[in-house]
């Protein structure tokens, strides 16, 4: 986190009090669970929800940085109950190159804790936050939770269309940005105006965000990922770079059709499958055509935070938009 944030004192500063009071409010658990739960807040990455909270508070008149703190304190522990549930779904050992909840306790455990998480993220929500309502908060997660549970239950269906896959990730990924954005906000009772504005952003941007992450499955180091190229491939999740090869493929002759064939019938790819697929994918040019579609919701959002009443917290947002345009490739 440090690094990330080396250029915005005030955030990290303030960034640092949301992983403290997560801290605390984890040290109430009992028994092993506690020790458990207090590695995953030591290893938490960017912080970008509650960094967005943070950073739209300032568009507000009042300034009440202590519910602004636990609001965002709560997205964060959404956002890392979600990632334990993630990685039991998807069986994953390590995640940003440590071992993962799954990985150290097993699923059954593993899913208990993610929930513990969430129960005591909702235990700082305090009935209504400015013009926030804990309604708001159960809705996003619930969008999370429906999304996720609908890309398991079709696991291993390469041939969806492009609608149904925008719809998943705007849901897992995009509600809680928008919703991040919101918050702080409307906490601090920000203009309509602004409040609508970054509700839009952080859709975009989460939208924008996902995007990235699914090309990185295809082009992505590695050792900086932490996680094997090809790996929602392996895992059965088709994402925008292969849906884009897949349209590209269709214009070609029925037995040209390598990564139709390849995919038709396999619910699960063998490595030596998933690294042809990825060839291919690149070859049909899918990471650049969702490359355009990035970039289109990035220029929405940055159209919008152009618009803020706030210069200050417009320069953290393009700023912030910057540093994420060079994750690990």
């Amino acid at each position: 986190m440090s690094d990330f944030w080396k250029d915005e004192p005030e955030v990290f500063a303030e960034l640092s009090q949301v992983r403290s009071l997560i801290r605390s409010t984890v040290e109430q658990a009992h028994g092993f669970i506690r020790t458990v739960l207090l590695s995953q807040v030591d290893s938490m990455g960017k912080m970008l929800r509650p960094a967005l909270a943070l950073i739209t508070s300032r568009l507000g008149a009042s300034q009440e940085r202590e519910s602004v703190l636990r609001i965002a304190s709560v997205l964060e522990m959404i956002h890392l109950a979600s990632l334990v549930h993630d990685d039991i779904i998807d069986s994953a050992k390590t995640r940003r190159g440590l071992p993962t909840l799954y990985a150290r306790l097993g699923s059954k455990q593993a899913v208990l804790a993610g929930d513990y998480l969430l129960a005591r993220a909702m235990s700082l929500v305090n009935g209504k936050e400015g013009d926030l309502e804990a309604r708001a908060v159960s809705n996003a997660f619930s969008r999370l939770c429906e999304s996720e549970l609908e890309q398991d239950a079709a696991l291993g269906d390469f041939f969806i269309s492009e609608q149904t896959y925008l719809r998943r990730i705007a849901g897992k990924t995009a509600s809680l940005f928008a919703l991040s954005c919101y918050a702080g906000a409307s906490i601090n009772k920000a203009s309509p105006a602004d409040q609508a504005r970054v509700h839009r952003i952080g859709y975009a941007m989460g939208m924008a965000f996902q995007i990235q992450d699914d090309m990185l499955d295809y082009e992505g180091d590695e050792a900086s990922l932490g996680k094997q190229v090809g790996k929602d491939l392996k895992c059965g999740v088709p994402t925008l770079p292969l849906l884009k090869a897949l349209q590209a493929e269709e214009n070609l002759p029925a037995g040209s059709q390598e990564l139709h064939t390849l995919l038709a019938g396999k619910p699960h790819l063998t490595d030596r499958q998933a690294r042809k697929a990825v060839a291919l994918v690149k070859r049909l040019g899918g990471v650049q055509a969702a490359l355009a579609l990035e970039n289109a919701y990035t220029q929405r959002a940055l159209k919008d935070i152009a618009a803020l009443s706030d210069p200050v917290v417009s320069g953290q947002l393009s700023r912030l938009f910057a540093r994420l345009s060079i994750r690990a490739t």
